[in-house]
């Protein structure tokens, strides 16, 4: 399929890269499909790009890039939906806020994403401790 992207342009999508979400990022319970798009930027970035809605795409990055004692455990449960039995199976993204401030650029700790990359499934799961900050900022020390 073509995709007529906002950010990107048409960008050709195989139905092989597809993610489905078992569970939607917090606000966008109409997005369950995402692909995986790499750019060069200045950070380890990659965006999720949705496919139910071409004109959404998130910026992520993996944590441990911006925190490398970044821990967590996971659930039977939340291994289960995204089909895993080890937690070195799955990726972990966080989504970005990229405002116009760069020294603003933050991203939520709190809120990761787990991906299982071999299945093509990802979920956003909510940290029940407050350990992580919802607002982690990346380009200064305020955290």
């Amino acid at each position: 399929m073509i995709l007529k992207t906002r950010l990107f342009g048409k960008i050709k999508v195989l139905k092989e890269e597809i993610i489905d979400f078992t569970a939607p990022i917090l606000g966008f319970d109409d997005c369950r499909q995402y692909i995986l798009v790499e750019r060069e930027t200045s950070f380890p970035t990659f965006w999720l790009q949705s496919i139910d809605n071409p004109a959404l795409a998130f910026p992520v990055v993996t944590p441990f890039s911006v925190d490398e004692n970044y821990s967590f455990t996971l659930s039977s449960r939340d291994c289960e939906d995204i089909r895993i039995k080890r937690a070195d199976e799955a990726v972990v993204l966080t989504l970005l806020v990229v405002p116009h401030d760069i020294l603003s650029i933050r991203t939520n700790l709190r809120a990761p994403i787990i991906y299982n990359p071999q299945k093509k499934l990802a979920k956003q799961i909510i940290l029940p401790e407050e350990k992580y900050s919802i607002h982690y900022y990346i380009m200064d020390n305020r955290n």
